[in-house]
């Protein structure tokens, strides 16, 4: 569902009304246009591709009427018969030509980013922009520089997963145990404790206190509220060294020490990383513009990035 556009207008009384993309640099406003234009010319193919459609479908129709006006005669020619079933069988397969062509040239095209500038213009009209100008030395074969492009891009997206789903150091895995119900002998202490003192009541009588284990209140369905044991806690209390060692042993059989990872080193990590994937994505779509001027098909686009699309960074 298309974005809503916002118009944000001028403080000064008189001004101009200026949309979200009048924020962009010139040369990124431009590149907007472009890809405002390659809408129009996709809903353009696609229009021409629906007319010849149903064109294609009337001619079916009229061979199948034909067919029926022809069975329904008192004498049915077996001529007529036989042409409107060769041309129907023959637009029905010029009708289904027509969409597979349609669609395996659809996938080849480059692909309009028209919607992704907008919104980033729109979620962006507040922040200063400055024009990034990337250029690089390109050869004549483009579409085999911009699969280039696309295998490095990959190959950095999977180190990005490689990153994110390496394993924690077993330092981290051993404090993560020890955290566990780290309170629950605080809890039960207390309970115990309430034990050395008798209870006394209103009327002057001393009895032997009863032991309160820890508890858990949860809804029972009935709009009420249940009471149990909370046995996880007293385990712990009581066995829980035990049960944590017991634990570590479990989640660091298998674990792969050597590849792991800190957690407080994972964020530069990826930043850095990104910040490569970024520079791959604009080399593609530096790429792609140049192809679209010398005319070339680069094939499917790369870049997904704004920043990278419009040739813009921030200020």
């Amino acid at each position: 569902m298309p974005t809503e556009q916002i118009t944000h207008y001028s403080s000064n009384p008189g001004s101009a009304v200026k949309a979200p993309i009048d924020n962009l640099p010139p040369t990124a406003q431009q590149i907007a246009k472009n890809e405002d234009d390659l809408v129009e010319l996709e809903y353009a193919q696609y229009e021409r591709k629906q007319q010849r459609a149903a064109e294609i479908r009337l001619e079916i129709a009229r061979a199948q009427n034909e067919k029926r006006n022809n069975e329904r005669a008192q004498i049915p020619s077996e001529e007529i018969d036989r042409a409107a079933d060769e041309t129907i069988t023959a637009k029905k397969l010029e009708l289904s030509a027509l969409d597979e062509d349609f669609e395996a040239k659809r996938r080849l095209q480059p692909g309009n980013q028209s919607q992704a500038c907008k919104d980033f213009a729109q979620a962006n009209v507040l922040r200063p922009l400055k024009s990034y100008n990337f250029t690089c030395e390109l050869g004549d074969d483009l579409v085999a520089e911009h699969e280039a492009c696309r295998v490095a891009h990959a190959a950095k997206r999977e180190e990005v997963d490689n990153i994110r789903r390496a394993p924690v150091p077993a330092d981290a895995i051993k404090s993560a145990i020890d955290r566990t119900y780290s309170e629950a002998l605080t809890g039960v202490q207390h309970a115990l404790r309430k034990l050395r003192t008798p209870n006394h009541t209103s009327t002057g009588r001393f009895s032997a206190r009863p032991l309160e284990l820890p508890m858990l209140t949860i809804p029972n369905g009935a709009g009420g509220l249940s009471r149990l044991n909370d046995t996880a806690t007293l385990l712990f209390a009581v066995f829980g060294t035990e049960i944590r060692e017991r634990l570590k042993v479990l989640a660091l059989a298998g674990h792969d020490a050597e590849n792991a990872i800190p957690i407080a080193d994972r964020p530069a990590m990826l930043k850095k990383i990104e910040a490569e994937i970024l520079e791959i994505e604009r080399k593609a779509e530096f790429i792609y513009r140049t192809g679209r001027a010398r005319g070339i098909n680069t094939g499917p686009r790369l870049a997904a990035n704004p920043l990278a699309i419009l040739d813009i960074g921030f200020a």
